[in-house]
């Protein structure tokens, strides 16, 4: 484990507590918030290896096989191979800035949907992913070039990809940070850097813990105990800029789950209720950005 005495992004030791759970499986119990940066982080935080051992198998633990996740990708990709350009630029507007199509790299693909817009839209498929079992998934359903492990480790050329998208990855990582400053350096001049994750700043996860500290209760972690780093959306933006990033678009927006879907998982109520309430708050945030020309 490590343990933090000063903020890993501002170097601030003005540190507060800010929520613990010890019920649910997971590699962190508890988070601090930076009073300076307001990064939200695990504190202590699971170390490489502790991670390496959680996100191993990771898409066949339970909360995956309950909501039936595998199929309702698989759902998601035959959709996807009917849309026209315009109509993937609606509903992932991540999606729309691009200065050609020819190298697409998924940081931590998961199950692939990011690989499916992108093969819709023409690109040259590449992928990262800790999880055997799911690149074994996504290289079943496209032509797309894979590596095993971390993105530092792959060694990719500079200046080398069009677009690099990491999708509710920058949370799980343990030096974000770096993340970006690899990132710009392997995208083209030009290219567009798409980030997707939790956003902090969210009045949902404001409200919730408004009213556990107002009735003298320890706010618990709601978003999810594998996360190390959650960003309010200004935090973000200001660090994209910081490693020569220049912001085209950063908005916020709900899960997007579809309430045949909720009826259908395997879960309790209270879980469903919660789904159900996350799904019409700005819970996540996409930050879309360029590497400058030269």
């Amino acid at each position: 484990m490590i343990l933090y005495r000063e903020c890993p992004i501002c170097n601030s030791s003005d540190l507060k507590g800010y929520a613990i759970d010890c019920h649910r499986p997971g590699p962190h119990i508890s988070r601090v918030e930076c009073q300076k940066c307001k990064l939200v982080f695990a504190n202590p935080m699971a170390d490489a290896s502790e991670l390496s051992t959680y996100y191993s198998n990771y898409y066949e633990k339970p909360q995956y096989e309950k909501t039936h996740y595998k199929n309702l990708i698989l759902d998601h990709f035959q959709r996807i191979k009917s849309l026209n350009p315009q109509e993937i630029f609606k509903e992932a507007a991540y999606m729309a800035h691009y200065p050609d199509n020819e190298r697409f790299l998924d940081v931590g693909c998961g199950l692939g949907l990011g690989l499916a817009y992108a093969n819709r839209l023409g690109f040259d498929l590449y992928a990262t992913e800790f999880d055997s079992g799911a690149l074994e998934f996504v290289q079943e359903q496209f032509k797309v070039e894979v590596f095993q492990g971390e993105l530092f480790d792959a060694n990719y050329p500079d200046n080398h990809f069009s677009f690099v998208y990491i999708s509710h990855v920058i949370e799980h990582v343990l030096d974000p940070i770096q993340y970006i400053r690899e990132i710009h350096r392997i995208l083209k001049p030009g290219g567009t850097m798409a980030i997707g994750t939790p956003n902090m700043s969210s009045n949902l996860y404001k409200g919730y813990r408004m009213i556990k500290l107002l009735s003298l209760q320890v706010p618990l972690i709601i978003d999810g105990v594998e996360h190390t780093f959650i960003f309010p959306k200004k935090l973000l933006a200001q660090i994209c800029k910081n490693e020569d990033f220049e912001v085209v678009q950063h908005f916020t927006h709900g899960m997007g789950e579809k309430l045949q879907n909720l009826l259908t998982y395997k879960i309790s109520f209270q879980k469903r209720m919660a789904k159900l309430i996350q799904n019409y708050f700005q819970v996540n945030q996409w930050i879309i950005c360029k590497k400058p020309e030269l």
